[in-house]
């Protein structure tokens, strides 16, 4: 708690009492007193702060997974440089993970998986499978098409088991259908979300020192470049989570009413629009006090919402 006043810490801990995720809590800090630290660096203390005060929030059981994926690079044969056609018969070496990272939602460490010394990835596949089977939601940007596809690549080489669908988010497809950011990689949208950035590297030359000069120092360093991703990956999914749609009702999955909110299950929430289709159906907007989160039900549902109080 040292570093940041008396105020901020108490207007802290009143949040702590109502919000689950730190990281909401670190974006409000920031916002409201003007806090030039990295948000990572409030969100910690903000974690800190909770674990020294006992202040906490029950949080609905819900399992959500952010990661990201560095691989190598493939190895073929050619007889010239430029823009070429390679047949499939010249690759030497297929495209390994060099290293998953990954970490749950309310959870500030990010757990790491990585080759071994022979640049073997077996374990750290089959050990991921596992992760990715206890998760509620998956959360990567571009992970539908590349995160999930490489990791089930590599699991149908090695013989390893694998479910072919998962219940996923990908921010990337989220930034295209509802923003027109100038840019949707993840840097740019980190930097505009003011939420921070990737980490820099040398570029290609990085990975050959990985892949070829088998660089411990290296292989480090990329795996915090994949740390601080998955880092910028929440807090950018958090920015934005309250204006986009969601892929998961976490309120009906565990059991809750469906007007409740479907990212948070909370209860605290209220009306703030309503509208017709065109086929002449009503829909009720609705706005979580908890998080922030917007979201749609149907009329006979805002019934049951309206009944709750009669209960």
């Amino acid at each position: 708690m040292k570093g940041y006043s008396k105020k901020i810490e108490e207007y802290v801990k009143v949040r702590l009492e109502t919000i689950s995720n730190n990281t909401q809590i670190a974006r409000e800090v920031k916002r409201t007193f003007d806090i030039p630290q990295e948000l990572d660096r409030v969100r910690r203390w903000i974690s800190d702060v909770r674990k020294k005060t006992g202040i906490d929030k029950s949080k609905m059981p819900i399992k959500r997974l952010f990661f990201d994926i560095e691989t190598s690079y493939i190895t073929f044969r050619g007889w010239r440089t430029g823009k070429q056609w390679v047949s499939h018969d010249n690759v030497i070496q297929d495209k390994k993970i060099i290293c998953i990272c990954y970490k749950w939602e309310y959870e500030d460490d990010v757990r790491i998986l990585q080759w071994d010394d022979k640049q073997n990835d077996k374990k750290i596949v089959k050990e991921f499978i596992k992760v990715l089977g206890e998760a509620d939601e998956i959360i990567g940007h571009n992970g539908d098409r590349f995160d999930i596809k490489e990791v089930r690549t590599r699991a149908i080489k090695l013989g390893l088991l694998m479910f072919p669908k998962y219940r996923t988010l990908d921010t990337l497809k989220k930034a295209r259908k509802y923003f027109n950011f100038h840019s949707n990689k993840l840097d740019y949208i980190g930097q505009f979300l003011h939420v921070g950035r990737k980490l820099p590297h040398e570029g290609f030359q990085l990975w050959i020192d990985i892949v070829e000069g088998k660089k411990k120092s290296s292989l480090k360093k990329m795996i915090d470049y994949c740390i601080q991703d998955v880092i910028l990956l929440e807090d950018a999914f958090t920015a934005m989570n309250p204006y986009i749609d969601h892929n998961t009702n976490f309120a009906v999955q565990k059991g809750e009413p469906k007007w409740k909110c479907p990212n948070c299950a909370s209860g605290k929430v209220s009306l703030c629009h309503t509208d017709t289709t065109p086929m002449g159906y009503i829909k009720r907007h609705m706005k979580c006090k908890s998080c922030k989160k917007q979201y749609h039900i149907a009329n006979n549902v805002f019934l049951d919402y309206l009944k709750k109080d009669l209960i």
